[in-house]
């Protein structure tokens, strides 16, 4: 397989730009309403590994697909979960299937996690069962949430331009959240591994922390675990390091403080456990491709996107 083919099988934000003729496309969010314009992406022998967070939407026939080995059937008024490093292939839909998909990045998903680290418990679920039944108002709910999609797409960029479709975008996957209040909504028993469990304590401990440490020691520590097993597991069931997630979590902070406290530098760098003001300005540089007052200049005039 050359180089080319390779990133082909490999389903990220920036590949699917490249290729596909999206309704919408960001860095952080695609929407792909014309599954034409997938079928020419997807090959129907090969297999895909999905890179980023995908849902799609069945509005009408049917798709057989197969998702780690496992063959799935979707119908109408049913939603198909894709966490990342999902592997799909042989799929074959129905002449009359019609679909909606929406992928996210990680950003995006890490920004609700922040908000509400109990979505974990709804990750759990739809992870180990992809298949999730909205029924007719699940389904009419979200045409109404597209179609606001598509009419906020049409309006000329602005300033929040990409603030107010994370918005709406997370606002969507609440509601398709929300329709796993019911055990009826999953269609079978779910069965929460260990690391599952695990996983799910340190991203609870780490969403409520604050200030938050930045060595995976210390989290280990707190859950009774080497840090070598809490990374391999963490690794393991969300595709991303203990550390990553733990520099995500801290960037929200530095974020946060800088675009809300009256704090200065140096007083968001101490408050929030770097050793000096040049260390948080080079982790901040790192992060986000600029100085912490840059970025808080920019925050001032209203331009950042972050």
């Amino acid at each position: 397989m050359t180089k080319g083919e390779e990133m082909k099988n490999k389903v990220s934000i920036n590949n699917i730009k490249e290729t596909i003729q999206a309704d919408y496309v960001d860095g952080d969010i695609i929407i792909i309403n014309n599954i034409q314009n997938l079928q020419k992406y997807w090959s129907v022998n090969n297999s895909q590994t999905l890179n980023v967070f995908s849902f799609v939407i069945c509005t009408q026939g049917k798709i057989q697909i197969k998702i780690m080995s496992k063959k799935i059937m979707i119908h109408p008024c049913e939603v198909l979960y894709c966490d990342p490093n999902t592997v799909i292939s042989d799929y074959m839909m129905s002449p009359d299937f019609d679909a909606t998909i929406l992928c996210i990045s990680s950003h995006i998903v890490q920004s609700i996690l922040y908000a509400n680290r109990h979505i974990w418990s709804y990750y759990f679920k739809i992870s180990q069962n992809p298949v999730l039944n909205i029924g007719e108002e699940g389904l009419s709910l979200f045409k109404y949430y597209y179609q606001l999609l598509v009419h906020r797409m049409k309006f000329p960029q602005h300033t929040y331009d990409k603030e107010t479709m994370y918005s709406l975008v997370s606002a969507l996957l609440y509601d398709l959240l929300a329709e796993l209040g019911g055990p009826e909504t999953i269609k079978n028993d779910v069965r929460i591994s260990q690391g599952d469990i695990l996983f799910k304590k340190f991203i609870e401990l780490l969403s409520k922390s604050e200030p938050k440490e930045r060595s995976v020691a210390y989290y280990a520590e707190q859950l009774c675990i080497t840090p070598k097993y809490l990374s391999s597991t963490v690794k393991k069931v969300s595709g991303k390091t203990a550390f990553e997630w733990i520099n995500k979590f801290v960037i929200e902070d530095v974020k946060r403080q800088l675009s809300f406290s009256s704090k200065s530098i140096k007083e968001v760098a101490d408050y929030l456990l770097f050793p000096n003001i040049s260390f948080f300005g080079k982790y901040v540089k790192t992060h986000l491709g600029m100085s912490p007052t840059e970025f808080r200049r920019q925050i001032e005039k209203g331009y950042t996107k972050q």
